[in-house]
């Protein structure tokens, strides 16, 4: 059985107690990791601890995001560490922006202009085994050299080598839940999913 790592911090026991009950339900297997420095670091620093042990292909999930299932199945048959980008949602100065020309990516993060942005990297990707080395050496330079970087600048690394793949989410619903409005429409696609055997 797969693990499920889930690095924890703000109330991490709200997190321990969610995940045992998931496990019990589910037979789910759970590994807690702590950020203790949660308050002062940013996405580097907590993938770079969930990492650490890892030794196999691996699916990174940013923790505040619902999604169609099909936007991971479509991921995973990338077959290589790729990225999901949504490529059709109309995007804002908040989105976490991606340019991607020639299979490269170009410019990537919030400050990127909406109009030369290919679409927005919704944090969902694949780290295959082999390349696995390689992103835990780029996330210690990232953690060394800014204790707030954002983890996603590693895929624009491996876009410089040719060794990263794009999964498009051509339409497919997901979101990421930073407010109340976030959260009704999390709500709202959940309910879809429902009357969708659960697509979700």
């Amino acid at each position: 059985m797969d693990t499920i790592t889930i690095v924890v911090g703000y109330r991490a026991e709200m997190v321990r107690e969610a995940c045992a009950a998931l496990g019990r339900k589910y037979g789910a297997r759970f590994n807690l990791v702590r950020n203790d420095a949660y308050l002062s670091t940013n996405t580097a620093c907590s993938l770079q601890i969930g990492l650490s042990g890892i030794h196999d292909d691996v699916v990174i999930f940013n923790g505040d995001v619902l999604y169609d299932r099909a936007i991971l199945d479509n991921l995973l048959k990338m077959n290589q560490t790729a990225i999901a980008v949504d490529n059709t949602k109309p995007l804002t100065g908040e989105s976490f922006k991606v340019r991607i020309v020639n299979g490269r990516i170009e410019e990537m993060g919030k400050t990127v202009p909406v109009e030369r942005a290919t679409g927005e990297f919704i944090g969902i990707s694949t780290i295959v085994k082999r390349d696995l080395r390689e992103a835990k050496e780029l996330l210690n330079i990232l953690v060394s050299s800014n204790p707030n970087n954002y983890y996603d600048f590693i895929y624009r690394s491996f876009s410089e080598n040719g060794n990263l793949a794009y999964s498009f989410t051509n339409g497919l619903k997901w979101t990421e839940i930073d407010d109340i409005q976030d959260l009704r429409y999390a709500e709202s696609l959940a309910g879809i999913a429902a009357g969708a055997r659960g697509r979700f």
